[in-house]
């Protein structure tokens, strides 16, 4: 009986290869963005020109923290938040829906060059020494 499946040692033709590399795209347009504490998130669709609140869904995970003394650790519940988006919308936050409206309003003038306010993670993440 064989336990551990075999792997298949052939690496594929071009066409496969090229949808892999297509999908791995994909997934670095959707990325991970920072969000504002306190903002809802917003997308527009301007094909049909509305503008729609997004649901955000929070999935709880737990960190080890070293307390003050550094010799034991602390377990800190942190949740990680999650949303189902349409690639197709700008995707935006704001206060409320009257600042959305306000923020979409001044995009259509022309007033404002972008109307995504999300902030990219840096690939280097945070240095603090």
């Amino acid at each position: 009986m064989n336990i551990i499946p075999d792997v298949p040692t052939n690496k594929g033709s071009k066409p496969e290869l090229g949808l892999v590399e297509n999908e791995k795209q994909e997934y670095k347009l959707i990325g991970r963005y920072l969000r504002t504490k306190g903002l809802m998130l917003f997308s527009y669709d301007s094909q049909h020109d509305r503008l729609y609140k997004v649901d955000i869904m929070i999935q709880d995970s737990v960190v080890l923290i070293p307390d003050e003394t550094g010799q034991q650790l602390m377990a800190k519940d942190i949740g990680v938040e999650e949303a189902s988006i349409n690639s197709g919308h700008i995707h935006f936050e704001a206060l409320n829906w009257r600042t959305a409206r306000k923020r979409l309003a001044k995009f259509k003038a022309g007033k404002l060059k972008e109307l995504t306010n999300l902030r990219e993670v840096s690939p280097h993440g945070i240095q603090f020494y």
